[in-house]
């Protein structure tokens, strides 16, 4: 055989050889994607609102024209509502915000580990994707609130398990929590803002600054701390003028209620509500009118000690009683105080160095219990009687309106700023159709679940269904990811328009 036919032969081989590995290539990979699909994960996406603003469904992204912060508005699936607005700021009380020029967003998409639960059960207060009760080839994703051969009822906004009051650990109410107050987004100019600064506390655009009195010594570092004198360079100097401290000299920065009003009109006299109610931007379009009041506050915040021996304090009220947690900084120590009584038994050492780094402060009274954290770790974790307390909108007694201050937070002798703050409240679980688990505990068989949305104003879910529970049989997967999520975009060539969809990056995270 000629060398010239053989060698033809020899590259049609190779080029024979290359396409089938290619083709075999593409067909393994769309194998493995099948069995993975079938076998290990699958995507959904969420078309409604009821697990909103955790996980969103059909919705507008928002930024507050005033104050900046953006958020969600939920959007029906079709075009068959008028979606202009207009909807209210929930940071600032803007309410004059015009829809009708956002365009509308798909909802969250997620990646479900199936099979999930073959190992285990789920756990309480985890986000589950299962089959509808009522349609079994539809998918729900909720959160797990009642566990097999539980006794569950929905009391005063509270879930009690077994005539127990449920209550969630941190990672759980960071979960949970909804933002109702956030500094760092404020409007600028003269408006009056949701926290009052005393004389010795100033606002330096997202960080609020206490500094110490003039008169006072400068604090002289003791062994082993690597803190600087206040007058030392680049310190901020004292704040002139009248002191408004308290009788121990702490000096505070204190919440104050509702946002007020940014559409120019006033409102009545005694309104101002200190407790937030469970109003949600993203039912902003379509909000029930019944509010309840929630007593289930955290405050947050990154605060950094300059320089100083003295205290910080934070302090929640749910207006029958008040949890101040002090940081005496010489002594290297926090303190518990319960209605300005010390709890002796509940003083903890720090170690390491207090000052010139930042720290995270969570502090909480989610479901009648007193959590505070540092920079994730939980420090205090205490539980207290539940309490019959007003949640009306409207029913406040005296006290809430007159001594109570739902949330603040001070320092005496310190030079220390704060950054980072925020309000926020616990999901209050509304009663639904009243069918399951609300006037009565509702009893749960050895392989049923209780479903409960975020969005409890307009979620329906096990209070409401004909059949209140999840079965074994029904669980679907655990959602692990918001993957692929998109917004609208717009391409121009000249006069031409082209309306597309571009990834939206910022919605991309692990659902834990």
């Amino acid at each position: 055989m000629p060398a010239a036919t053989q060698q033809f032969e020899a590259a049609g081989s190779r080029r024979e050889s290359s396409l089938r590995y290619v083709v075999e290539s593409l067909a393994a990979l769309a194998l493995a994607v099948l069995l993975v699909r079938s076998f290990a994960v699958e995507g959904y996406i969420i078309s409604t609102g009821s697990m909103a603003p955790f996980l969103l469904g059909f919705h507008k992204q928002v930024v507050c024209p005033e104050c900046r912060l953006p958020f969600a508005v939920g959007v029906p699936v079709d075009d068959s509502q008028d979606t202009s607005g207009p909807v209210a700021c929930p940071n600032c009380g803007q309410r004059q915000i015009d829809l009708g020029h956002v365009p509308r967003n798909e909802g969250d998409q997620l990646l479900v580990q199936k099979f999930a639960y073959l190992l285990r059960r789920p756990k309480r207060w985890e986000v589950v994707v299962f089959q509808n009760p009522s349609l079994p080839t539809q998918a729900y994703v909720k959160r797990v609130i009642g566990l097999p051969s539980e006794e569950i009822q929905i009391r005063a906004g509270d879930v009690w398990i077994d005539g127990e009051l449920a209550r969630k650990n941190l990672a759980e109410q960071r979960s949970t929590r909804l933002a109702i107050c956030s500094h760092q987004y404020h409007p600028a100019g003269e408006v009056e803002s949701r926290w009052k600064l005393s004389s010795r506390w100033a606002d330096r655009g997202h960080t609020l600054e206490c500094v110490k009195r003039e008169v006072e010594a400068p604090a002289e570092p003791f062994e082993g701390d690597e803190f600087e004198r206040a007058d030392s360079a680049g310190a901020s100097p004292p704040l002139r003028g009248t002191s408004d401290a308290d009788e121990n000299g702490m000096s505070w920065v204190t919440y104050s209620g509702d946002a007020p009003k940014r559409d120019g009109s006033q409102s009545a006299a005694g309104a101002t509500q200190l407790w937030p109610t469970d109003v949600y931007a993203y039912n902003g379009l379509a909000e029930p009118n019944q509010r309840y009041r929630v007593r289930d506050l955290m405050l947050a915040m990154q605060f950094e000690l300059q320089s100083g021996r003295g205290e910080m304090a934070w302090s929640l009220s749910d207006g029958a009683q008040t949890f101040e947690v002090r940081l005496v900084a010489g002594e290297r120590e926090l303190r518990l105080f319960v209605d300005g009584v010390e709890d002796s038994g509940q003083r903890v050492k720090l170690s390491g160095s207090l000052w010139k780094r930042p720290w995270l402060v969570e502090m909480s009274l989610f479901d009648r219990q007193l959590l505070f954290a540092l920079d994730g770790e939980v420090i205090f974790q205490q539980p207290f009687e539940p309490l019959d307390l007003p949640v009306k909108n409207g029913g406040g007694s005296a006290k809430d309106l007159v001594s109570s201050e739902p949330a603040k937070f001070g320092a005496r002798d310190l030079h220390v700023s704060v950054s980072d703050l925020a309000l926020y409240r616990d999901v209050y679980y509304t009663r639904g159709d009243e069918r399951h688990g609300i006037t009565e505990p509702y009893r749960l068989g050895s392989d049923e679940y209780f479903f409960l949305g975020d969005n409890s104003p307009v979620s329906l879910d096990s209070r409401s269904w004909l059949d209140a529970v999840v079965r074994d049989n029904m669980l679907i997967g655990k959602p692990f990811l918001v993957h692929l999520p998109s917004r609208p975009g717009r391409v121009k060539l000249g006069s031409a328009e082209w309306h597309i969809r571009v990834p939206d990056w910022g919605r991309i995270r692990y659902i834990r």
